[in-house]
């Protein structure tokens, strides 16, 4: 005996009501707040210093791994609430985004096979993508430009911070052009004046723009400590985030 199988009328219901009563018990989708290493508002145009982020969906994922470039960047734009471009956050912010959205979309916990430098025994460790990493605020908030005092020639100079985008498209190249980012110096604003000092200043000088530029000394500290349970060495690693970091426990 032949079992007949019920089919919807489809022209008599609307596709999306239909849709809705299926996934009527889906839960909600949740935002969690993040505070931002920099705890910046006017640079980001933003009221309190924090962003908001929901976990990430299988959608996502999939964009995340298509793209060959900007594949953190699409994840981000589309999982942050706020209308704001993660091209435009500083570094240290868009870590802090990308780690919390990790802990919330695949769990707290992240495996790593580990190959120890003195021993070459391979082991497994694991870490907490939160806990492991402490993150260290700015105090007081990071602005967009800042005036320092060039200690060798005492003049002011004004500098701006570098996006996490610059860094991303320039890598350590982003350091050959820093009269894009000291826009302003002894009042001067001409890029050839500008291009010029710099190239004479010392190395003190020249770091303590880079220091502004990038602001390093907040954020998530990407390194921890691995001990070989072999051989008992402890070595220091870095957490480098790439696909793998979005996808697997």
């Amino acid at each position: 005996m032949s079992q007949t199988h019920y089919k919807p009328n489809l022209e008599n219901q609307n596709v999306d009501d239909i849709v809705n009563d299926i996934l009527g018990n889906l839960p909600q989708v949740e935002y969690v707040e993040v505070e931002l290493p920099s705890r910046a508002t006017e640079m980001y145009g933003l009221t309190e210093p924090v962003l908001h982020i929901r976990a990430m969906t299988f959608e996502d994922e999939k964009i995340m791994l298509a793209k060959k470039k900007g594949g953190m960047n699409a994840l981000l734009a589309r999982c942050i609430e706020e209308d704001i471009d993660p091209k435009a956050l500083l570094m240290q912010d868009k870590l802090a985004l990308l780690f919390n959205l990790r802990a919330i979309s695949v769990g707290d916990t992240y495996d790593l096979e580990i190959t120890c430098s003195e021993c070459e025994t391979k082991s497994q460790t694991t870490v907490d993508v939160l806990q492991s990493f402490p993150v260290k605020y700015a105090d007081p908030p990071i602005q967009q430009k800042v005036t320092i005092m060039l200690p060798s020639i005492q003049k002011e100079a004004v500098v701006r911070r570098a996006t996490s985008a610059e860094f991303e498209e320039k890598g350590q190249n982003i350091f050959d052009e820093l009269w894009r980012y000291v826009i302003e110096i002894a009042g001067h604003t001409s890029a050839k004046v500008r291009a010029q000092v710099l190239s004479r200043l010392p190395r003190k000088d020249i770091h303590l723009i880079i220091n502004e530029m990038t602001v390093p000394n907040i954020g998530i500290d990407q390194k921890f400590i691995f001990k070989c349970p072999k051989c008992d060495t402890e070595q220091l690693r870095e957490m480098s985030l790439g696909p793998d970091f979005f996808t697997m426990k």
